[in-house]
């Protein structure tokens, strides 16, 4: 697919840091290029000397350090990607949203709002210590399967959305949350409300016995 809108790679970006935290520029730059399924060309595409995409993706930063979203380089260690300190961006269905809001016909100027769900990191956290790093749906495991830096790697899933709420409420980290993988978090948030944890472990079983009758 082609490199997306300015206000895709935002919104892309600030997901992939509350979902994973820190990380390096090269893994933000390999990790978008892959989200986007880049060709080797779109990949090669070169702007003022430095890859299209990755500039694409540095302005993106800049506008979200602007705006309050994206801890500023000097706030962060040296190369280092991560959300301003306390910020938790919500579920795939509810993640940030970034919309032009006006602009003026002379094109100088643009007005720009962010719309987010403040997460608190301690119910994460909490979340984790409970429940371990697994995905509570399929038990994949990011530390077996990737090693090291696969440590503590885990999406945690609001088992009640906080959009359909609305109001601000208060968090149980083991009744209202859980570590689920980025697979099977994306297809939780196909259809809304959600589906179940229930639901999904029952789609996984009834996939898994139709192909194994296929190979009796």
């Amino acid at each position: 697919m082609p490199i997306p809108t300015r206000k895709i790679i935002k919104s892309d970006l600030a997901y992939l840091l509350s979902a994973s935290g820190p990380l390096d520029t090269s893994a933000v730059y390999s990790s978008l290029a892959e989200k986007w399924s880049l060709t080797d060309e779109e990949i090669d595409v070169k702007r003022s000397g430095g890859a299209l995409y990755q500039n694409e993706i540095r302005w993106a930063r800049q506008e979200l350090a602007i705006e309050g979203v994206i801890a500023r380089p000097t706030e962060s260690a040296r190369g280092i990607w991560k959300l301003k300190d306390g910020l938790l961006l919500s579920d795939q269905d509810e993640r940030t949203e970034f919309a032009e809001s006006d602009t003026y016909p002379e094109g100088t100027v643009k007005k720009l709002y962010v719309n987010a769900y403040e997460r608190s990191a301690q119910a994460r956290k909490d979340c984790v210590e409970h429940y371990g790093c697994k995905c509570i749906v399929c038990n994949f495991d990011f530390e077996s399967a990737y090693g090291a830096i696969g440590k503590d790697r885990i999406h945690v899933h609001h088992l009640v959305e906080i959009s359909s709420i609305g109001d601000e409420y208060r968090v149980n980290p083991k009744h209202d949350l859980v570590p689920i993988c980025p697979n099977c978090h994306y297809i939780a948030h196909q259809r809304r409300p959600a589906f179940t944890i229930q639901e999904m472990k029952a789609m996984l079983f009834a996939n898994v016995k139709k192909h194994a009758n296929k190979g009796t």
